[in-house]
């Protein structure tokens, strides 16, 4: 509210006027003697929600004697002061802090929650305060000085009130809203079972093995990408995204003419990712769509050419379901650590194969399941985008007095 005006029978205060604040401190490290006992001991990893629960360090007695870490009251606020300034969460256990963290144990004039839902809706000011060119930190003597917005108390309360209420329902929310993507995943997977077992369109399909319906199999060019490299287009691992070609990182690689002409890529390409530390990597796909055409691939992807007897579209979708995945997982072998599947394994998977006409009738229908799908997702991200500023949009609105009804 500093620059603005505040609201009738408002006034600002200095934090150091309705709270008592002290910082916490850090045993010895290289003392034994002070460390894994009983006391909880807080750092800002610590902090998940709005209280403070549990912790992952303890020290003991003597390590509180023996250091500048205090013993913290439950209730007490806590509020991060080094490096990630502005994180607040109230204490539900006795504890201790390390130096990172202050400790504010508010007195009558102001409502604890309504003093936490202050700093919260401070913290970003706060922390513009910080100084530190390794990490930014404030100190004491900065956080006493910031002013808080402060109404009556029987206002604050109201406030409190009515932002604990609204913060709960959009918790409530958020949980039921998060259900969403493992729901979309799912259904995803159940479509593409009923594509490769024939329930999608009532026709039974014939296994066939994929190296019958490839025409080429290539690995990419080996040689160093780069985003100063004058040369080609070339596409990575992160290029490979759920089906599609991702060009929002890309990279070049200097090729000449031979190299160039064996992989260049044509419309309708698959690039498969034949090796990588995460086995849920291996062996994913995408199709290269007409802009795309002419750029180059590296080595760690094997580009497919089909066969008239296989569409590509049909064979970027198969390679999603479990059926083909189940395969992959099961034909890869891992090496120091990262999964590896060959040409040859690609040639090994069996596939359920349909007639191109029957084919082309699943990517129909496929696209349009799919491109629904897409569109709920989209939704939910908006949602999630628009929940996740909803807080402190409601703060705001609180601390220019607009959020209760006020008698003045």
């Amino acid at each position: 509210m500093i620059g603005s005006e505040l609201p009738k029978g408002w006034k600002e205060v200095k934090l150091s006027d309705l709270a008592e604040i002290q910082s916490g401190g850090t045993p010895s490290r290289s003392n034994t003697a002070y460390w894994n006992g009983n006391i909880p001991w807080v750092k800002i990893s610590d902090i998940k929600g709005k209280y403070v629960t549990e912790t992952e360090e303890f020290i003991t007695e003597e390590g509180l004697m023996n250091s500048s870490a205090k013993m913290f009251e439950r209730g007490t606020i806590l509020f991060s002061i080094f490096a990630t300034i502005g994180k607040v969460a109230i204490l539900d256990i006795d504890a201790t802090t390390n130096q990172a963290l202050v400790g504010l144990k508010n007195n009558e004039l102001v409502d604890k929650s309504f003093l936490v839902y202050a700093l919260i809706e401070l913290s970003e000011r706060i922390s513009n305060l910080g100084k530190g060119v390794a990490q930014k930190n404030i100190n004491i003597s900065i956080l006493k000085d910031v002013r808080i917005p402060l109404p009556p108390l029987t206002e604050q309360k109201q406030i409190a009130e009515k932002l604990d209420k609204l913060f709960d329902q959009i918790e409530t929310i958020k949980e039921a809203s998060n259900k969403i993507p493992e729901l979309l995943k799912n259904f995803r997977q159940q479509v593409l079972t009923y594509a490769v077992t024939g329930k999608l369109l009532e026709s039974t399909p014939e296994p066939r093995m994929l190296g019958e319906l490839i025409d080429e199999l290539k690995y990419g060019t080996s040689k160093k990408a780069g985003y100063d490299i004058e040369g080609f287009p070339v596409l990575r691992i992160p290029n490979i995204n759920n089906g599609e070609i991702d060009s929002s990182d890309l990279k070049y690689v200097p090729l000449d003419d031979k190299e160039y002409n064996q992989l260049s890529l044509q419309e309708g390409d698959i690039l498969v990712i034949r090796s990588n530390g995460s086995l849920s990597i291996v062996g994913q796909c995408a199709i290269v769509r007409k802009e795309c055409e002419n750029w180059v691939y590296a080595g760690y992807l094997i580009r497919i050419r089909c066969t008239h007897e296989l569409l590509p579209e049909y064979l970027n979708y198969i390679f999603q379901s479990y059926q083909v995945r189940k395969q992959i997982v099961e034909k890869s072998h891992s090496m120091s650590g990262v999964n590896n599947f060959s040409a040859d394994k690609i040639k090994q998977l069996e596939i359920a194969w349909y007639p191109v006409e029957v084919q082309k009738q699943i990517v129909d229908r496929l696209n349009s399941i799919f491109g629904k799908l897409n569109e709920i997702e989209k939704q939910y991200n908006t949602l999630c985008e628009k929940l996740d500023k909803l807080p402190q949009t409601l703060l705001c609105k609180a601390f220019k007095g607009e959020l209760v009804s006020r008698v003045v």
